[in-house]
């Protein structure tokens, strides 16, 4: 029977793109670890909170560019996410003891801390404190709020 490494090592050649997938899984699990996203994740967090105490500010022109760049990466992020949908159940790979295997260890590489789902959920999280901070240095956050509560306002008529 194969070593579940072995095993994950040729989960790429499964996924339509797979090896594309399997070798950025590896690049961010060796850069942006769960202690480095966790890190820049607290990083966003205290952006946030300086911004809500007016501990930087910055113009409309000049938060609006970046902003806007933040939200692509959000809701490329998103569609991203939806992509690896797939993975919400184990795959059918046969009913032998190496499809079995190759099918649980594929659902577990693609669902724990260290998966993609969880880099992109992060990166997401990040993206969206990130273009918070902007809004509230540049001002304009009461008013994107305002702006979503009367969206979902509308829906209910």
């Amino acid at each position: 029977m194969a070593e579940p490494e072995d095993v994950a090592a040729g989960m790429g050649a499964l996924i339509p793109g797979g090896g594309a997938l399997s070798m950025a899984m590896a690049a961010m699990d060796k850069s942006m670890g769960a202690k480095a996203m966790a890190e820049v994740t607290r990083s966003a967090d205290r952006l946030v909170e300086s911004a809500k105490s007016g501990g930087f500010r910055v113009t409309k022109e000049g938060a609006d560019p970046i902003i806007k760049v933040l939200e692509e990466f959000i809701e490329r992020a998103g569609r991203l996410s939806g992509e690896l949908d797939v993975f919400n159940q184990e795959m059918e790979l046969g009913n032998h003891d190496y499809g079995k295997l190759v099918s649980r260890e594929m659902w577990k590489a693609a669902n724990d801390e260290r998966s993609a789902r969880a880099a992109l959920r992060s990166l997401r999280i990040i993206l969206e404190k990130s273009r918070e901070a902007l809004l509230r240095a540049s001002g304009q956050y009461q008013e994107q709020e305002d702006q979503a509560e009367d969206t979902f306002r509308g829906m209910g008529d």
